[in-house]
This record gives structure tokens, C-alpha cells and sequence, in this order.
């Protein structure tokens, strides 16, 4: 071989291993092994058909907007949302995300409910995929392990919110509770009792009611013969706007208070008039002074054709952050999960940031049902 052969042959080498670094360093080290054609999968594990398929339907909206976005953007790999409908139900919840992590070979799950999302804690352990659960709101949900997120206020924030308010704006000195007979009602009925007692009031009464139940009346005549000024209800959908109606026309007179579910319309399709006056904590959006939050909105009716509301918010902020980390961590699961405990970013929700327990922390706010719209009576900020 003469010396310029050589030399060229060397100059060759030389070019393409520059070349290599610098490509993969600008895609972020992108395994070689997986072409740049092959999509980033998320996995949506949610309710989206049957009775309480309000809140899995308004997340994917959000979420399809996010990705449709991030697409835009033109990440080194395009995302893919893979949807699977869990029919509200945890056997079936537990089937998809089994299929989601064998066949489907996603980075990472969204799933909604805490008694559809509680069970895939430990599936997202074993199989090293992690989980970012919303619309959950029973306490401590992210410290199972470290696989486990939560981007929803929980119940530590909502029922002591409320319990503060109805104490402090009130004076209501005397409480009855009336939950839903699983994680999401026992959580709130514990942490409204604690606080409300810490302040100086009583919880006179408690009872329980079946998510299914549409006569609440034996329930409510136990709680109403201890005579309470205030009843704390965490129950679900048209159950929860039945047990409203069905309290006031045993002309209970006192305030009514709860969490997030008095934000579904089936809620106020069910208690029909007797849902004035209602307070309750939900998601703080300042769809008026954000600008972004502004844009967003114009976004959301052109597609949708119908205002957004807070479920649509979560379910797109969700999809911006993790479509977001899933591609600056192309795909990997583990890198993923570690991004993921330590996000911390602006959003149209405000500042959205992950704590020690895996809990994304946001303000929420109090409002009122008057006259058929939500009326904001004030911001909470969290404390954590």
C-alpha cells in the first residue's frame, strides 16, 4: 500500500468516527440497534367506555393534543400513543398493562382511578416500566415503590382543604361524612376527620355507600338524625349527584362539601337543582390570565368544538412533561423513571414539580355550584 493510499485510507476512518460522535451525540446516544423510524410507545391505561367514562375521555383529548404537538416538534423519534380501554375495571387495567410491557414494549403507562391504578403498582415494579397515575387521589400512592408517580391532588391537600374552609369560612362545628366504599371515599373521610377535629369541630356521623347505589336515603337518614351542619361527601358520578338531591329532600338545610368529583356534569345532571350551594375542591386553571392556558384553550375548541375544562388540562400537561422526558431518554425506561422523579417545570397549571413521594404538587382551588356553573372562591397553593 503506498504512503497517500494510506493516509487517505486513515483520513476515511478518521471522518467517520467524527462523524459517529457527533451524531450520536446530537441524537441524545442513540442506540444503533434501534432505527430513527421506530416510535417512542406510551401507554394509556384508562377508562374511556361504561358509567364514569367521563374522566378517561377527557384525558385523552389532552393527551392526544400533547402528542400531536410534540410530533410537531419533530423529536429524534416520533411518540406513539397506544390506548387501551379498562372498562373502569382492575382485572382488565392489569391484562393491558401486562400486554403493554410484552408485546407493545412501551416506555412508559398512564393509567386513571385509584382502584384501577393502586393494582398496577407492583406490575410496573416487575417489569421496570414506570407508572404515572391521574385522577387518583388516595394518600401516599407514589411511596409503593419507586416505578410509582402521581400527577393529581390528593387527598392530604383536598379533604384538609376543605375541612380548613368549612371550619374557618363557616364556623360548621358539626360534621357528617358519606363516602364511597373504597380508597379514594375511606382516604378522604380519614384525613377531613383528622383536620376537622384538629381545628375543633366534631364528626357526629359516618357511613359508606356502593359507587352503583341510587338510593342513598337509609345512609342519609342515620347521618341527618345526628343533627350535622355540614355533610362531607367523596363519592363518584351520578351516586354523588343522587346523594345531594336525595339529602336536600330530606330537607337537610346545612352546607354540602367534597373533592374533585363534583367537577363531572353527570354529577350536576343527577342532582339537578339541589346542586346549588355545593363547595368543593378541584384543579386551579387561570384559563383568563395565562396566556399559554389562553392559547391552549383556543387549541382545544377548534378541535373539540366544546370548552375545556381541568380533566382535558391534566391529561395534555401530563402528555407535555413525559413526551417530553420520554424522548430525551429515547425510549428507556429507566432513564425515563429517573427524569421523572426529579421534574420539575412551568406549565399551564403553574409550577409543576415532583416531591420526594412521587407526588407532582400544583394549586388547587375552592368553588362553588351556583346557578349551574363553578364559581372560584379561592386558590390553595400546596405546601409541600
Amino acid at each position: 500500500m503506498t504512503k497517500l493510499k494510506y493516509y487517505f485510507l486513515v483520513f476515511l476512518l478518521s471522518s467517520n468516527l467524527a462523524l459517529s460522535t457527533y451524531l450520536a451525540l446530537c441524537c441524545g446516544m442513540h442506540n444503533p440497534k434501534t432505527p430513527l423510524t421506530v416510535p417512542i410507545k406510551v401507554g394509556a391505561n384508562i377508562t374511556l367506555t361504561g358509567p364514569i367514562a367521563y374522566w378517561g375521555q377527557q384525558v385523552k383529548k389532552g393527551l392526544d393534543l400533547a402528542v400531536s404537538e410534540a410530533n410537531r416538534n419533530k423529536p429524534v423519534r416520533p411518540i406513539e400513543l397506544v390506548y387501551q380501554d379498562n372498562q373502569g375495571e382492575a382485572k382488565n387495567a392489569i391484562g393491558i398493562f401486562q400486554r403493554f410491557t410484552s408485546v407493545d414494549n412501551v416506555s412508559a403507562v398512564i393509567s386513571i382511578f385509584t382502584p384501577v391504578s393502586k393494582p398496577l403498582r407492583s406490575i410496573a415494579a416487575q417489569s421496570k416500566v414506570p407508572l404515572l397515575a391521574t385522577v387518583v387521589s388516595s394518600v401516599g400512592f407514589g411511596l409503593e415503590n419507586e416505578w410509582s408517580f402521581r400527577d393529581f391532588p390528593s387527598q392530604t391537600q383536598q379533604a384538609t382543604a376543605i375541612a380548613e374552609y368549612a371550619y374557618n369560612q363557616y364556623a360548621l362545628k358539626k360534621a357528617a361524612t358519606l363516602v364511597v366504599n373504597d380508597d379514594y371515599g375511606r382516604d378522604g373521610e380519614e384525613v377531613f376527620t383528622q383536620t376537622f377535629t384538629k381545628l375543633g369541630g366534631t364528626v357526629v356521623a359516618k357511613d359508606t355507600v356502593d359507587q352503583k347505589a341510587t338510593d342513598i336515603r337509609s345512609q342519609l337518614q342515620k347521618l341527618l338524625s345526628a343533627k350535622p351542619d355540614v355533610i362531607f361527601m367523596v363519592v363518584r358520578d351520578s351516586t354523588l349527584g343522587m346523594a345531594v338531591k336525595q339529602a336536600r329532600e330530606l330537607r337537610f338545610t346545612g352546607k354540602i362539601i367534597g373533592v374533585n368529583a363534583f367537577d363531572a356534569p353527570v354529577v350536576w345532571e343527577a342532582a339537578g337543582n339541589a346542586g346549588n350551594g355545593v363547595i368543593f375542591t378541584s384543579a386551579y386553571i387561570d384559563f383568563e390570565g395565562n396566556s399559554e392556558a389562553k392559547d391552549f384553550g383556543v387549541t382545544y375548541r377548534m378541535a373539540y368544538k366544546e370548552e375545556p375544562d381541568w380533566v382535558s388540562v391534566y391529561g395534555y400537561t401530563i402528555g407535555k412533561y413525559i413526551f417530553e422526558i420520554a424522548s430525551e431518554s429515547n425510549g428507556d425506561a429507566t432513564a425515563l423513571r429517573d427524569k421523572l422523579a426529579n421534574m420539575h417545570v412551568d406549565s399551564i397549571r403553574g409550577e409543576l414539580r415532583m416531591n420526594t413521594s412521587r407526588d407532582v404538587v400544583s394549586p388547587i382551588a375552592i368553588y362553588q355550584r351556583k346557578d349551574g356553573i363553578n364559581v372560584f372562591l379561592k386558590k390553595i397553593l400546596p405546601t409541600e
